[in-house]
C-alpha cells in the first residue's frame, strides 16, 4: 500500500490520457490489493464498472473488504482467476494493468488475449517499471545506490526484466496492436519525509529470502531491522542527496 501511494499519481495520469472516462466498463488484470482498480472505478464513476481479476483469493478477498469499505458499491468488483484461464462473454471498454506484463512468460501473448474481450474501439493501458537507473542519487550516495542495485540484481537473478517499462511498444506491435503512446516519469526525493526511504528498505526486507538466495546482501553498515528507512535516510540526507527512484512506463493504444 505504501508503494501504491508512491505510485498512484503516475497510474492515475496514465489511465486518463490513455483514455477512461466515466460510464466506462474496464478490466484490471493482476489487480492484487485492489490499487489500480479503485483509481480506475473512481474515474468511471458510479455508472461505470470495474473488474478487477486476480490469481490470489487471500489478496482478492482483502481487495473486496477495502472496496466495500471505501463505499465503492456495485461499481467494482473482483474474481480469483489465473490470467491464462480467465474467461467471460463480456466485453469491456478498457483492459489495464500495473506491474503485470513483466511477470508473464509471453507478455505479448497475454496483451493479444486480452485485446479480444474489448469492444471495437477499446483501449489497453499498462504501466510497468525500469529498476535500472545508473545514477540514482546527486551528489552521489553509495549506500544508496548499492542498495538500490540490489533491486535489479535479484530481478536479473530469478529471471524477471527489472526494465520492462522500456520494452513496452516492443511488446504492443509483436502483439499486433497499433504502437502506443508512451510516457516516462520518476519519483524523486529530497527531504526526509519522502516515502521513497520506507519503500527502499521495505522491498529489501521482502526480497531478503531472493537475496540471500542468490548469494546477495546489504551494502557493509546496513541493518535489516525496522531502523532501515532510518539508516538509508541518514545517509541520503547527510549527503544532500537528492534521489531518483524507479523510472515510471505507461503505455497506452485504442484498439480497431
Amino acid at each position: 500500500m505504501l508503494q501504491a501511494r508512491i505510485l498512484r499519481p503516475s497510474t492515475d495520469r496514465f489511465l486518463r490520457l490513455g483514455g477512461l472516462r466515466p460510464g466506462m466498463s474496464v478490466l484490471d488484470l493482476g489487480s492484487g490489493m485492489g490499487d489500480v482498480s479503485m483509481p480506475a472505478a473512481e474515474i468511471v464513476g458510479p455508472s461505470g464498472r470495474v473488474l478487477g481479476i486476480d490469481r490470489d483469493s487471500a489478496t482478492t478477498e482483502k481487495a473486496r473488504r477495502r472496496a466495500m469499505n471505501e463505499g465503492y458499491d456495485g461499481s467494482l468488483d473482483f474474481a480469483v482467476t489465473d490470467l491464462d484461464h480467465f474467461d467471460t462473454t463480456e466485453r469491456f471498454d478498457a483492459v489495464v494493468g500495473r506491474y503485470v506484463l513483466l511477470y508473464q512468460k509471453d507478455p505479448a501473448a497475454t496483451l493479444r488475449r486480452f485485446a479480444r474481450f474489448l469492444r471495437s474501439g477499446g483501449i489497453m493501458v499498462f504501466h510497468e517499471f525500469d529498476f535500472v537507473v545508473q545514477n540514482p542519487t546527486w551528489p552521489p550516495c553509495p549506500l544508496w545506490d548499492d542498495s538500490y542495485r540490489l533491486l535489479t540484481e535479484v530481478y536479473h537473478a530469478v529471471g524477471t526484466p527489472p526494465d520492462f517499462g522500456p520494452r513496452l511498444n516492443r511488446t504492443f506491435l509483436d502483439a499486433g496492436l497499433p504502437s502506443p503512446t508512451v510516457e516516462c516519469q520518476g519519483p524523486v526525493a529530497a527531504g526526509e519525509d519522502s516515502p521513497l526511504f520506507p519503500w527502499l528498505a521495505y522491498s529489501l526486507r521482502v526480497l531478503e529470502p531472493a537475496l540471500a538466495k542468490a548469494g546477495l546482501s546489504l551494502p557493509a553498515g546496513l541493518v535489516a531491522d525496522d531502523t532501515l528507512p532510518d539508516q538509508l535516510a541518514k545517509a541520503v540526507l547527510e549527503q544532500g542527496s537528492q534521489v531518483l527512484g524507479a523510472l515510471q512506463y505507461g503505455a497506452w493504444t485504442r484498439v480497431p
